[in-house]
């Protein structure tokens, strides 16, 4: 805190920012202090490959998180199945540290390292999004084997006919 004046009160933050809240608001609204206690939570998230095994990617996090110099062991730190997302099976990983902004800043990025190395290490994947983009008509008569299951196309014994592109579809193919 800088000051606290008749109208505002100034907060500097740790990256240096200056930050002005109006007294009414800092009587009427809650305040986030992170330095209040003597310890902090922190998390993050890391998805694994869905061909992972879920129960070893918590093991191997947990275990990266645990040999972080600065993550306190009481309360222990945890990783959690979080979300099964798109691309990936997401881990919630929290760890608890001192509240200083540098020791928390460093802690995190340690952990975070620590945690992808020892992921990688063990063979898992790191997926990023990924999306297929089909770039062909898969209505033309061209496309193959129309009793088959294909993306976008019903499978069973008496498929639409295939059509070409230039045709127009007749009532009897809809």
């Amino acid at each position: 805190m800088e000051a606290i004046e008749t109208r505002a009160t100034y907060i500097r933050t740790y990256d240096g920012r200056r930050i002005i809240i109006p007294n009414g608001d800092v009587y009427t609204k809650p305040v986030s202090v992170i330095s209040a206690y003597d310890m902090l939570r922190t998390e993050f998230d890391v998805g694994v490959g869905y061909g992972d095994d879920l129960g070893r990617a918590v093991e191997v996090a947990l275990g990266a998180v645990r040999g972080v110099e600065g993550v306190l062991s009481d309360p222990a730190p945890d990783v959690l199945v979080w979300e099964l997302a798109g691309s990936s099976k997401n881990l919630r990983v929290r760890w608890w540290t001192k509240p200083q902004r540098a020791t928390v800043l460093e802690v995190r990025s340690r952990v975070m390292r620590a945690v992808a190395e020892a992921i990688s290490g063990a063979g898992m994947d790191l997926p990023f999004p990924t999306q297929v983009v089909l770039f062909h008509d898969q209505t033309e008569e061209t496309d193959g084997d129309r009793t088959r299951q294909r993306e976008g196309w019903p499978a069973g014994d008496d498929p639409p006919r295939p059509r070409r592109l230039a045709e127009r579809p007749s009532p009897d193919d809809r």
